[in-house]
């Protein structure tokens, strides 16, 4: 029976910081030690980012200027891998190093992660996730 080779790719783009090259390659780094990800067949590339769309009313204000354009993207192929299990572990991953990231930012960062994979684009952006939350996971005081 023949191994399915089946490439499930996500990428990941480290915006709002001053060097978003050395974060890629810290994220990169925080990821290869995840004990789901060491267990798989998987490679990193680095790929020019596209460019964002434009951003408009509340989103652009809160988010400020970009400063990431122009920035590689860090693309995750699984090879053979069912996507749905190991993008869900992903996601923690990822929060857990953008709110470690946003403990050290330096004044005038705000760093955010974009994520895209084959549910679409998604932005990481929980502000705190140290921030109390109701019963039902959302943030407390907010809509």
């Amino acid at each position: 029976m023949p191994q399915n080779r089946e490439h499930h790719e996500v990428r990941i783009r480290v915006t709002g910081t001053h060097n978003a090259d050395q974060d890629l390659e810290d994220l990169r780094n925080w990821l290869q030690r995840e004990p789901w990800l060491t267990d798989r067949t998987h490679e990193w590339r680095r790929v020019p980012g596209a460019e964002p769309g434009p951003r408009t009313g509340a989103d652009a204000a809160e988010q400020g200027s970009e400063m990431a354009v122009g920035v590689d993207d860090l693309v995750l192929v699984l090879i053979g891998a069912v996507a749905a299990p190991i993008t869900e572990q992903l996601l923690i991953a990822l929060r857990e190093w953008l709110a470690q990231r946003r403990e050290t930012a330096a004044a005038g960062e705000a760093p955010g992660l974009d994520l895209t994979d084959a549910s679409g684009h998604r932005r990481l952006d929980d502000p705190d996730p140290r921030t109390e939350r109701d019963d039902q996971g959302g943030r407390v005081g907010t809509e």
